[in-house]
């Protein structure tokens, strides 16, 4: 009778356990299947693997695919095998010459087709020498704050020093600027040279700095990591009228699954985005230049790519047609390397100026733009209070 009962406890023991095995793989395989990923973050499409890859043909990856268009850079693209490193005007030449109604395009858009596979460019130096950007070495920083400017937007600069840029642990600001002695207006080198020399944060190259030309200053601050501070984590490319709420970003980038960290490219994304045909709007694209849809990209007003992926984009740019706009040109060089965006709702650049004064709203975001230099110092001093109640 006793053994019958022990082995009744016995077998009911045995099956609890075999019951609560079951429950945990079950629970286990769910959360490895429905991972929901950090807050705010939609799953998104996935690639099939989170490395890079550059085959040698690029066509098919880039959706050149018979018939093919005849578009200049559909063309371009097609027969492209890498930009060449010398001779850059000369290939600019016969390939703008190429174009039947090339006298039809804006004379900027003429300009960039022109110079486009130029990409060597020196830093502008102040005079007197001074102001030199430090590398790395001594501190590789988390989080990379590259933000895109122009010479005479001191304003923006300093309200962004003075706000979200300002000194935080893990986290660098750099400002990418061409050369202060343009074509036309004043001559902004001796401001910018004290600027330099006062805060360290100007990387400047010996171009021209027009709205076509935004692209090198991706394509340089991308050298220039490779050479003097190759072990960022993450890089953060603005716009100097943008605010980014830092500690929020940082969070978020730190929360990442390492598999999505690896290959990050996140921000406001496009997926069905298609040229603007309407000749005199600054982003008119000629039917005769370019043909298709555009990739999937992040809005140029704000996006984070990781770090690690640096001297890859180099590697695709180098066989990437060149384009005029410089986010579509990233969209375009990603998915040259098999990857895709990955959108967040926390990343707005077209934001409402009627919200612009809205602590509350904008706390719960990573990046809007556009906003004023006065704005974001406010806005900033509220985030900052520890008596905001929202």
């Amino acid at each position: 009778m006793r053994c019958s009962k022990c082995l009744l406890c016995l077998a009911a023991l045995l099956t609890l356990l075999g019951l609560k095995v079951y429950i945990e793989w079950v629970a286990e395989t769910r959360q490895s299947r429905a991972y929901p990923g950090p807050r705010g973050t939609p799953p998104g499409p996935t690639p099939a693997s989170p490395e890079p890859t550059l085959p040698a043909n690029l066509s098919a990856r880039l959706g050149q695919t018979s018939p093919l268009p005849s578009a200049s850079w559909n063309q371009q693209q097609w027969h492209l095998g890498t930009l060449p490193s010398s001779d850059c005007q000369a290939w600019g030449a016969a390939a703008a010459a190429r174009i039947p109604d090339l006298a039809s395009y804006p004379e900027a858009l003429r300009r960039f087709l022109g110079a486009a596979a130029c990409r060597s460019f020196p830093q502008w130096r102040p005079r007197g020498g001074g102001g030199q950007v430090a590398n790395c070495s001594a501190r590789v920083p988390y989080l990379l704050l590259a933000v895109k400017s122009e010479p005479g937007r001191f304003a923006q600069r300093q309200a962004v020093r003075e706000t979200w840029g300002g000194p935080t642990p893990g986290v660098r600001l750099l400002f990418l600027l061409g050369s202060p002695e343009g074509e036309a207006g004043p001559d902004l080198g001796s401001l910018v040279t004290w600027e330099s020399r006062r805060y360290g944060d100007l990387l400047l190259w010996d171009f021209i700095d027009v709205p076509f030309n935004q692209t090198l200053k991706d394509l340089l601050l991308l050298a220039w990591l490779g050479r003097h501070c190759p072990g960022v984590s993450f890089i953060l490319r603005a716009q100097d009228d943008a605010f980014v709420h830092t500690p929020a970003l940082l969070s978020h980038l730190r929360a990442l699954p390492a598999s999505w960290a690896r290959s990050l490219y996140l921000g406001e994304i496009f997926t069905q985005a298609k040229p603007l045909r309407k000749p005199g709007g600054p982003f008119y694209v000629p039917t005769s230049f370019f043909a298709g849809d555009y990739p999937a990209y992040a809005s140029g007003g704000g996006y984070v790519i990781a770090g690690r992926l640096a001297p890859w984009l180099l590697q695709a740019a180098a066989r990437v047609a060149p384009f005029p706009f410089d986010d579509i040109y990233t969209g375009l060089c990603f998915r040259a390397l098999g990857l895709v965006p990955r959108a967040h709702k926390g990343f707005l650049t077209s934001w409402p100026a009627d919200r612009a004064k809205d602590p509350c709203t904008i706390r719960d975001q990573l990046l809007v733009r556009p906003l004023s230099p006065q704005d974001s110092i406010w806005l900033w001093k509220q985030l900052q209070d520890p008596l905001l109640h929202c």
